[in-house]
């Protein structure tokens, strides 16, 4: 495979404390290197873009900014659209997060930086060489959108649609809409426009139920005072204001973040207000201040437009980023079918074998660790890269006091609020080496297994904490798997202590990282040297 690696010095973040031309130079045997000031430059992108095309590069790594940058920021993605654009598949694209795991967060040695900035750059160029291209299916945008709310904001948002031409379908709870009292003048000229619009359905007493689908087309399950139904759309706005009780619902059914105050929360308050983590869900951002109807209407209108400049469109991509079964190894013993929260699997053929539905796999990797005959792994994250990041990572030579600890974080809340905390200035030690996954439902123990015959003094696992998880149960199902495992390492002779959960939520960030350097310095009077651990007929002993 043709890969090529491009290294950002983000504007002298990552430049002044890292020697990225040496650091380059450890990759001269690759297709192509090259080094940028930064990669939203017009003309640093247009040399990148030049040697994919000119070199015909199958996988990049982009090494600098984080990868949070790429997906959190308005136009990011659009770096990697163009390199889909010259061939790349997405899923050989990896983003090496130079600036916030290895300069921000560390006061270490410009040797200690290189090395940890090397070793990364060698786990991202293992995830391209290791990872398949990802199948994609395009959909035709249906111009039906769900209004969920029954404030000013939620009438706002429909209006704005049936002007544009769609069909909306206001959701709301209680037997009939309500207006608050201090805006209801204001308010009541709206409320009549929709409600006689011939192009609005009003749903009393609406609850969610059950969502499937991609963005652009769902099929969204609903019960309502007049019983169960059904809706086909192509996106979904969350206007309830600060119902924590209705957000919880939302949170089950369509998988959205909530903030610390348990409101549905967008993706990121600077640049995508409307947006959220799920590319056809929308979210109203509601105003601190209660009754603030300016405020409101204004958020209204810029969830309205995102809603149109997604809908408007001819046709939607959506890649397949999901679980996958060899077949030749499936047993057809239902463990997945069990496991699975989102009910994207089934038994089908004579004999029966695993299925995947791709409308419905949110590629967790939950029924993958679950499945007995290891039938099962995941497009976006492979076992084979997994365990290749394990080995390259224990190379780390430079840890204070010789101590490494191997840190699983999951990209849910985990990686996120890892990343928000060094952004915040926070610290932690340098031989703390960072590994994302999809969930923690995702992570078999044998990896953690595999850390500690590779050397590491200890492993934290970093996962959402109880309710923030974006996969419903992989945070508890990890749990689960981690005590039984407890057992297994004392009788190899290793204290269970060197293996440790810590939860956080994407939205605080910074509270993570107490409770990762409480657990390095605990190591700091412990005697390691009678930890032998074998596994697969492999031993690693303590160095």
């Amino acid at each position: 495979m043709k890969r090529g690696l491009f290294i950002s010095k983000c504007g002298g973040a990552v430049s002044g404390a890292l020697d990225v031309e040496q650091l380059g130079r450890n990759y001269a045997s690759l297709e192509a290197v090259r080094i940028v000031e930064d990669f939203y430059e017009p003309a640093d992108l247009a040399s990148l873009l030049d040697d994919v095309a000119v070199k015909h590069l199958e996988g990049v790594v982009l090494a600098g900014d984080s990868p949070l940058s790429f997906s959190d920021t308005r136009a990011g993605d659009q770096i990697l659209g163009y390199l889909g654009a010259r061939g790349v598949d997405r899923n050989r694209i990896q983003i090496v997060n130079l600036k916030n795991m290895v300069v921000k967060p560390h006061k270490a040695s410009r040797e200690a930086l290189l090395e940890k900035a090397r070793l990364l750059i060698d786990v991202g160029l293992a995830k391209v060489a290791e990872s398949r291209p990802v199948a994609e299916v395009e959909v035709a945008p249906r111009k039906a959108v769900a209004v969920v709310g029954g404030t000013g904001a939620a009438l706002a948002v429909a209006l704005h649609l049936v002007d544009e031409g769609y069909r909306v379908h206001l959701l709301h709870k209680g037997p009939q809409l309500a207006l608050p009292a201090q805006s209801a003048g204001l308010l009541r000229p709206l409320l009549t426009a929709v409600v006689r619009n011939e192009r609005v359905k009003v749903h009393p007493d609406a609850s969610l139920v059950d969502l499937s689908g991609y963005s652009g087309d769902y099929l969204l399950k609903v019960t309502s005072g007049g019983g169960p139904f059904e809706l086909r759309l192509g996106a979904i706005v969350v206007a309830t204001d600060r119902d924590t009780a209705q957000a919880r619902e939302l949170q089950a059914v369509c998988h959205v973040d909530l903030d610390e105050g348990g409101v549905v929360a967008s993706k990121d308050e600077a640049t995508l207000r409307s947006n959220t983590q799920e590319r056809g869900i929308f979210v109203v951002a509601s105003s601190k201040q209660p009754g603030d109807v300016s405020a409101s209407l204004l958020a209204a209108d810029a969830a309205a437009a995102s809603v149109i400049n997604l809908l408007n469109r001819s046709e939607i991509t959506h890649r397949h980023t999901v679980s996958e079964v060899d077949t030749k190894l499936c047993g057809g013993c239902g463990v997945c079918v069990k496991t699975c929260m989102f009910h994207a699997v089934t038994l089908q053929g004579d004999p029966p074998v695993s299925h995947i539905d791709p409308r419905r796999c949110r590629g967790c990797g939950n029924c993958v660790t679950a499945c007995p005959s290891a039938a099962r792994d995941l497009v976006a994250c492979p076992t084979s890269y997994l365990e290749s990041a394990v080995d390259i990572l224990a190379r780390f030579s430079h840890a204070e006091r010789g101590r490494k600890i191997l840190l699983i974080a999951c990209s849910g809340c985990g990686y996120r609020g890892l990343d928000k905390a060094a952004e915040a200035g926070l610290t932690w030690p340098v031989g703390i080496m960072p590994l994302q996954v999809v969930c923690g439902g995702q992570l078999d123990t044998r990896i953690i297994m595999q850390a500690f015959v590779r050397g590491f003094d200890g492993v934290i696992m970093l996962v959402c904490g109880e309710g923030c998880c974006h996969n419903i149960i992989g945070n508890v199902d990890l749990e689960r798997r981690v005590n039984l495992l407890r057992e297994v390492l004392a009788s190899r002779g290793i204290d269970h202590e060197r293996m440790h959960i810590v939860s956080t939520c994407s939205r605080k960030g910074t509270d993570c990282v107490e409770s990762i350097n409480e657990f390095y310095q605990q190591f700091g009077n412990k005697s390691l040297n009678n930890s032998t651990v074998m596994l697969g007929g492999s031993v690693g002993a303590r160095p």
